[in-house]
C-alpha cells in the first residue's frame, strides 16, 4: 500500500498521514504540500508539477486529500490512480462539476443529506462516510484556568451574502426571503431552505440584481447558503445573548465587529485559539461547551462535536440529526432543541457537576470506539478495491 497524501492546510491532515502510517507502516504514506487558498482549483500548474513530479518517481495506489480538489480528480483520473477525498466541510468545498465524475474518484461525505443530494443528481463516485476523531493525540492537554468558564463557544458568527442580495430585491421577494428565514429559524433538526427556492425565483433574483447594475449572479446553491450563513448568525447571536445574560459566558473567535459586540454586551470576547495547542485545553476547561451547527449542515455530526467529546469534555448541542442518531441523548451529550432547553439544560448541568463529568466521561469512550480513524479508512480504503 502507497498512498499520496496532499497536506492543503486541512484539520485533520495530520491525522490521516498518522493512521495511514499506523496501519500500513510510515512507509506507505508520503505528503505533497501545497496550499491551494483561493487559488484556482481546476487547474494549478505549480500543483500539477509537484504532482507529476511526486507520481512520476513513485507508483502509488492512491492519492487521498481532505476535500474534493477537481485538479486531483483530473490529474488522478490521468493517470488511472485512485481518488480518495474525504470531506470535512459541508456544503462542499466545490460546486457540482464533471470532475466529480470521473471512474478513478471515490468522494466520502460526512453529511448523509449531501451525500445522497448528489447522488440524487446523477454523481455516483460520492459515498457516506460520518468524520473521525484521535482522542489520544489530547491526552497530553492540560486544563488551563484561563480558558475556565461556565459556558464557551468557539467558532465564527458568519458574515452572509444574504443582505447585500436581499436589499437591491423588489419588495415582493424581501418578503419571500424574509418569509424563508423565518421559518428556518424556527425549525431545528432540518433545513427546509432548498424545498422552497425554485428556478423562476432564481431567474428573477438575477434580473433584478443585473437590473440594478450588480455584477452578481446568484444561484440556487449561493442563495441557500446565503440563507443557512444569515440563519446560523440569528442563531449564534440569539444563543450567545441568551447564556451571557445568565452565566459566564464566553466567545471565541476572529469573526466579529462592532455591531456584534453590541448585541453581546454580557459575553465574554476574545480572539481566534489555534486548532492544535490551544483548542484542546480550552474544551478540557469549560465546563459546559457549545456546538451549534452551521445551517447548511444538514444532517452531518461536526468536527467539532467529536473535538469536544475526544477531549472529554461536556457538550451542549443543537439538535443535529446524526448527532441524535449516533450519540444517546443526556448520557454521551446533552441535545438541546429549543431556546428554552437550552437555558434550563445549562443551568441543570451547571449545578449537577457530577452528572456533568459522568456524561462528558461516557462521550469520550464513545468516539474512541465508534469514530477512530482506522475503522474510517479501512472502511473507505475497502469501498476504493484498496484492501
Amino acid at each position: 500500500m502507497k498512498i499520496l497524501v496532499t497536506d492543503q492546510g486541512s484539520y485533520i491532515h495530520n491525522d490521516l498521514v498518522k493512521w495511514i502510517g499506523k496501519i500500513y507502516g510510515r512507509d506507505s504514506v508520503d505528503e505533497l504540500t501545497f496550499i491551494f487558498e483561493d487559488k484556482n482549483l481546476f487547474a494549478n500548474d505549480r500543483y500539477e508539477e509537484l504532482f507529476l513530479e511526486m507520481t512520476g518517481r513513485t507508483d502509488y495506489d492512491a492519492v487521498m486529500t481532505a476535500n474534493f480538489y477537481p485538479v486531483v480528480a483530473r490529474l488522478c483520473d490521468e493517470k488511472k490512480i485512485t481518488y480518495i477525498a474525504w470531506t470535512y466541510d459541508t456544503p462542499l468545498n466545490v460546486l457540482p462539476c464533471d470532475e466529480m465524475k470521473y471512474e478513478t474518484n471515490f468522494i466520502f461525505v460526512f453529511d448523509r443529506i449531501e451525500a445522497g443530494k448528489f447522488k440524487n443528481m446523477g454523481f455516483d463516485r460520492f459515498y457516506y462516510m460520518p468524520l473521525a476523531v484521535d482522542p489520544e493525540k489530547y491526552d497530553g492537554v492540560k486544563p488551563d484556568n484561563k480558558y475556565a468558564g461556565d459556558v464557551a463557544f468557539l467558532g465564527k458568527l458568519y458574515r452572509s451574502r444574504l443582505p447585500v442580495i436581499r436589499n437591491n430585491l423588489s419588495d415582493e421577494l424581501v418578503k419571500y426571503i424574509d418569509e424563508l428565514v423565518r421559518l428556518q429559524t424556527g425549525i431545528t433538526g432540518k433545513y427546509i431552505v432548498d424545498d422552497f427556492i425554485s428556478a423562476p425565483i432564481i431567474s428573477e433574483i438575477n434580473n433584478q440584481l443585473k437590473g440594478k447594475g450588480l455584477n452578481i449572479e446568484v444561484g440556487k446553491e449561493q442563495l441557500s447558503y446565503a440563507i443557512a450563513e444569515y440563519v446560523t448568525y440569528i442563531d449564534r447571536i440569539n444563543i450567545l445573548e441568551l447564556l451571557g445574560k445568565r452565566y459566564d459566558t464566553h466567545l471565541f473567535t476572529y469573526d466579529i465587529g462592532d455591531s456584534e459586540r453590541q448585541l453581546l454586551p454580557d459575553v465574554k470576547i476574545h480572539g481566534a485559539l489555534d486548532y492544535h495547542t490551544q483548542v484542546p485545553s480550552l474544551y478540557k476547561s469549560a465546563k459546559i461547551n457549545l456546538s451549534s451547527s452551521l445551517r447548511a449542515a444538514q444532517s452531518a455530526i461536526p468536527l467539532r462535536v467529536l473535538d469536544i467529546l475526544a477531549c472529554g469534555g461536556f457538550l451542549l448541542s443543537n439538535a443535529q440529526p446524526e448527532v441524535c442518531e449516533y450519540f444517546e441523548d443526556r448520557k454521551e451529550l446533552v441535545v438541546f432543541h429549543s431556546m428554552d432547553e437550552l437555558i434550563e439544560y445549562t443551568r441543570y448541568y451547571l449545578e449537577h457537576e457530577d452528572e456533568r463529568k459522568k456524561i462528558a466521561s461516557e462521550g469520550l469512550l464513545k468516539v474512541k470506539k465508534a469514530f477512530c480513524y482506522e475503522d474510517r479508512l479501512k472502511e473507505m480504503f475497502k469501498t476504493a478495491g484498496l484492501i
